[in-house]
């Protein structure tokens, strides 16, 4: 009976003390909303336990923005294309998972030691991270095919191209297919998703698997579009960003196109749990960065935030790096309060015409000499005019309440990623990744790094930094 004494101890200790059971990270940004969130407790402070150095940067899709716009006179443009800049990691029980933009490859490293396990070639650069599910491991590559092997030793179980055609273009340095599939492969349920698109005036396929042997469920062809960066999922709707272009919605049971979001562009989305659509301006002509919250099926004002280089979301709450700040916002009450303040605003215009109105009908009678219209006329003046008043209060008052809506504010360096994990946030930044507590934003550890920290990852009580060198750290607590 010692035993069940000790189990039961251990189970009281877990729940006094809020200890939290290690979590997998499968797939790119934690799950297929890319929420970056994770309910692990992280055990700080943490120590660097291995460095796995790149001799070669990642050699990207696209090398980046016009650094200048002579025609709308923008300078500093953003880079709409920027999915690929490091080797961005997934890991799954104690195996490390990235795939390489330079040998064209994707790596199995031991999650304690960084020692490769094992290395599984593509014919292309396979630039988003695989994802991994049931000993399985699921990835896409340049040249035009889906692949899945096994997640204990990397070799093939299957893989699948929707194009017919060999032909092979130059792109950056290398060859690559026309149809590349730069989405990365998402699964639900049964089903692996993926697009190769490359070109707009070329056919761009959107596809659903068997995940287990592969076989096409649908392949949806598609004209005018250009899929790339990793493909978002809820349960009913496939998410594609273009880069350049609008983030297209297909149903995810047949694969036909429903809809663009409009006034969104860029590859970093996100999806939250209300399904809201988290996004980047609609084209790198945009001055200065901003990202948007808005609603897809269009019933519901996106909501702006100028100057910011990231932004999280963890149920009511979103984290936003805004110039030199991180900062904490109650989303839901915001996004009322700004409503509402819109709603006024409209009340408060039509008011305005209506007083405009009534002032040119005083006027007329005036001229006329009709003193008993002109006095019902000021009657009606008063009210409106006590109306005007009224909802001006009203939108003051909303707007101070929104300033509210804020919480903490914190010096913080402008970040290249930024995820969440039981509590902590964690910034990803030049040289340097952070740790932040959520409920005050209180810096609790920092670390250093060669490079620009793209990818975060924090799994089984290891957080994992790709950075834009093609450098790979782990530090564990």
């Amino acid at each position: 009976m010692r035993w069940l004494y000790l189990l039961l101890v251990f189970c009281i200790l877990r729940v006094l003390l809020g200890i939290s059971q290690a979590e997998d990270w499968p797939t790119y940004r934690h799950d297929n909303r890319r929420s970056g969130v994770t309910q692990e407790k992280p055990d700080l402070p943490l120590n660097l336990a291995w460095v796995r150095k790149s001799s070669v940067a990642p050699m990207m899709a696209w090398s980046g923005p016009a650094k200048w716009d002579a025609y709308s006179g923008n300078k500093d443009l953003q880079s709409m294309r920027n999915f690929d800049p490091a080797f961005f990691v997934t890991s799954v029980k104690g195996a490390v998972f990235f795939g390489s933009s330079i040998d064209n490859a994707v790596h199995c490293l031991d999650s304690k030691t960084g020692k490769e396990r094992w290395v599984s070639f593509a014919g292309g650069a396979v630039r988003l991270p695989p994802a991994i599910d049931s000993g399985r491991v699921y990835f896409g590559s340049d040249d035009g095919y889906a692949y899945c092997v096994g997640s204990n030793d990397g070799k093939p179980i299957w893989k699948f191209r929707p194009a017919q055609s060999d032909r092979l273009i130059p792109s950056n340095g290398k060859l690559i297919s026309p149809w590349p599939v730069r989405s990365g492969v998402m699964l639900s349920g049964k089903k692996a998703y993926f697009a190769a698109s490359l070109l707009p005036w070329e056919k761009s396929y959107l596809c659903a698997l068997d995940k287990d042997n592969g076989k096409p469920i649908y392949i949806s062809e598609n004209a005018n579009m250009t899929l790339q960066g990793a493909l978002l999922g809820s349960t009913t709707t496939v998410y594609a960003p273009q880069g350049r272009s609008m983030p297209l919605l297909f149903n995810a049971t047949n694969g036909k196109a429903i809809k663009g979001v409009g006034g969104m562009g860029g590859t970093f989305c996100l999806l939250t749990e209300d399904e809201l659509l988290v996004g980047m301006p609609a084209n790198q002509k945009s001055s200065g960065n901003v990202i948007q919250i808005g609603d897809p099926s269009g019933g519901q004002a996106m909501l702006k935030f100028a100057g910011a280089d990231r932004l999280l979301v963890v149920g009511e709450m979103a984290y936003i790096h805004q110039g030199r700040f991180l900062q904490s916002l109650n989303r839901i009450e915001y996004a009322r309060l700004q409503k509402r303040t819109s709603d006024l605003g409209a009340q408060l215009k039509a008011l305005k015409a209506n007083d405009n109105k009534l002032r040119k009908e005083r006027k007329a009678m005036v001229a006329q000499k009709k003193q008993p219209g002109v006095k019902g006329v000021d009657e009606k003046i008063v009210q409106v005019g006590g109306a005007i008043k009224d909802i001006e209060g009203q939108i003051n008052s909303s707007r101070q309440s929104l300033g509210k809506c804020f919480g903490w504010e914190t010096s913080c360096p402008a970040p290249y990623e930024l995820i969440f994990a039981g509590g902590v946030l964690f910034v990803g930044a030049k040289g340097k990744v952070m740790a932040f507590d959520a409920e005050s934003g209180k810096e609790k550890w920092s670390g250093d790094v060669d490079g620009h920290a793209y990818g975060l990852v924090y799994s089984d009580g290891r957080l994992y930094v790709s950075t834009s060198l093609g450098h790979i750290y782990c530090f564990s607590g």
